[in-house]
């Protein structure tokens, strides 16, 4: 990934006479223009948890309130990039074993019943609707070396606080049996409003900062008695988001999601059960990234100090000494273009394992761990001004460039290669 950086690197022909003066080595300056974007290259990307359908989460259930807490945890070390690799976050320049680590807790309360039974609407009168409402809240860090390296940008390394909310409202189908095997469906809907923590200088965010509209289509079927299947498939229409964080690498026109999951559990007693389940996520065309701002905070940069960082003892040697101690190479300035730049799109493969302890009918307690199997990541390929004063920009850097990879951030465009583990307690309040 380095090597390739700096064979890609070289400065453009309109070079002012000061700049001139100062690259006077062709292949120092491709060393110096390629130093500061490579220390951007590892920046850190949470991940966002995605919801995957559990043992009769679409079956006809009683009329009566349920009230759910879900707590979700995990460490994230990995990542996968935009070629479906598993990249260490902070690879190369931070040594392995930082991490961002993540805990959320979703509140749902939901309504099962009938505000039709005695009229004559068709179709809903004889027909169950539900709704549901989802709270959250979540605390997210960075540690180590990946929360140091955040802070070289001005940006603050996590968040705590109150997630969006999310709410839908559907209807059940009516119940088939057909010998052993009975099954029905629902359609639903989903919004969620953006109203979380949200912080344009934060590197993780709780909330999102843009609308969703989640159509779904899901069922429900049994077998024997004993086999419990839950499918669903849902189209994510994604609002677009003005303020990114994290200096522009959270997207700003959020490519539209498709969703499929599907789960099956087997029923060992009446109080113990085992589920495993597959989850994708899919973009539909391409994230897009017009506010690009990302930047060292504090410039001038000195080779000196930037190899400080880059190298960091780790005995990846992106800069020789030579170019490190070097008179004509005394300072520079960054400056990145804004924009508009565009990923590859993303996609998500997952697999899930759980247990489930019924008690009394009336609770539901469960462990589950998610692994992610395959995926792939929000990279874009920015370009940034090297200019010998400032401001920089266009005019003061003489068209000096550099380009370089920057890995794209929250839900939106980055997917966890690493594990989580979910538990879940479910509670029938009263059923009439």
């Amino acid at each position: 990934m380095i090597s390739d950086l700096f064979r890609r690197t070289r400065p453009r022909r309109r070079v002012v006479p000061k700049l001139r003066r100062l690259l006077r080595s062709r292949v120092r300056a491709r060393a110096w223009l390629a130093l500061a974007p490579a220390l951007l290259l590892a920046l850190p990307a949470q991940a966002g948890i995605v919801f995957t359908p559990h043992l009769s989460e679409y079956s006809r259930l009683p009329r009566a309130p349920f009230v759910e807490g879900t707590l979700i945890m995990t460490q994230i070390e990995e990542i996968y990039d935009r070629e479906g690799n598993e990249v260490p976050l902070g690879e190369p320049f931070v040594k392995a074993g930082d991490s961002t680590d993540a805990a959320l807790f979703l509140f749902k309360y939901l309504w099962i019943g009938n505000l039709f039974r005695d009229s004559d609407v068709p179709i809903l009168k004889t027909r169950d609707q539900f709704c549901r409402m989802i709270g959250v809240l979540g605390y997210q860090q960075n540690t180590g070396r990946i929360a140091a390296r955040t802070r070289l940008f001005g940006i603050r390394p996590g968040s705590n606080g109150l997630g969006d909310l999310f709410g839908l409202c559907g209807i059940y189908g009516h119940e088939h049996q057909w010998g052993p095997l009975k099954f029905n469906g629902l359609l639903a809907t989903t919004i969620k409003f953006p109203i979380g923590d949200y912080d344009q200088d934060a590197a993780l965010n709780i909330g999102t900062n843009y609308w969703s509209y989640i159509p779904q289509f899901a069922f429900h079927a049994e077998a024997f008695g004993r086999l419990y299947v839950d499918g669903t498939f849902a189209y994510q229409f994604n609002g677009d988001n003005d303020e990114p964080s994290f200096g522009g690498l959270t997207p700003t026109r959020i490519s539209n999601w498709r969703n499929l999951e599907i789960n099956f559990a087997w029923k060992f007693s009446e109080h113990w059960f085992a589920d495993i389940g597959y989850s994708f996520r899919e973009s539909v065309g391409r994230n897009g990234y017009d506010k690009l701002t990302v930047n060292f905070e504090d410039q001038p940069l000195a080779p000196e100090s930037a190899c400080n960082n880059t190298n960091n003892n780790l005995g990846v040697e992106v800069l020789t000494p030579e170019v490190c101690r070097n008179p004509v190479t005394q300072q520079f300035y960054l400056s990145p273009k804004p924009g508009p730049y565009e990923d590859r799109g993303i996609e998500g493969h997952m697999l899930t394992a759980g247990i489930y302890y019924v008690y009394r009918t009336s609770s539901v307690l469960q462990l589950r761990v998610a692994q992610p199997i395959r995926g792939r990541g929000s990279q874009i390929d920015a370009e940034y001004y090297v200019c010998a004063i400032e401001p920089c920009n266009e005019q003061t850097s003489g068209g000096v460039t550099t380009p370089t990879t920057l890995f794209g951030v929250q839900e939106a465009a980055a997917v966890s290669a690493s594990p989580y583990l979910e538990l879940r307690f479910v509670h029938l309040w009263w059923a009439p």
